[in-house]
């Protein structure tokens, strides 16, 4: 299984640990990156829609490299929970196993967005 060109350039606008997880996890789940950069127009929107509770500049997709990408499953159905469980907890044990620590967007307080995963920085 391997990444369409669309979910590549997305893919390629995040920081390079995002590219080798979502990379590993595609090699075994069939997914599709939607969104890694996000410029101001497009954080705005999904602010607006309710789909982030960001504005531009306080969301990690508004890095160059982003710090956060967003991976769906294919085929693509929202309302396939299941679906988007199997897909975060792939990306969650890759993850693990390659030492690279996110945080999944479907924990997250008052917003559940399962297609989100974000680096967490370390503390300095």
């Amino acid at each position: 299984m391997s990444l369409s060109k669309t979910s590549r350039q997305k893919l390629n606008t995040c920081h390079s640990d995002l590219i080798k997880l979502i990379e590993a996890v595609a090699e075994t789940e069939k997914c599709a990156v939607i969104c890694g950069f996000r410029g101001r127009y497009e954080q705005e929107k999904a602010y607006m829609a309710g789909k982030s509770k960001a504005k531009f500049g306080q969301s990690k997709h508004n890095f160059k490299p982003s710090l956060a990408v967003d991976v769906v499953p294919l085929p693509l159905d929202w309302n396939d929970i299941p679906a988007f469980e199997r897909l975060g907890e792939a990306v969650m044990k890759k993850a693990d196993e390659l030492s690279i620590k996110i945080k999944w967007g479907k924990n997250f307080k008052g917003l559940t967005d399962y297609p989100h995963f974000e680096l967490v920085q370390e503390e300095k």
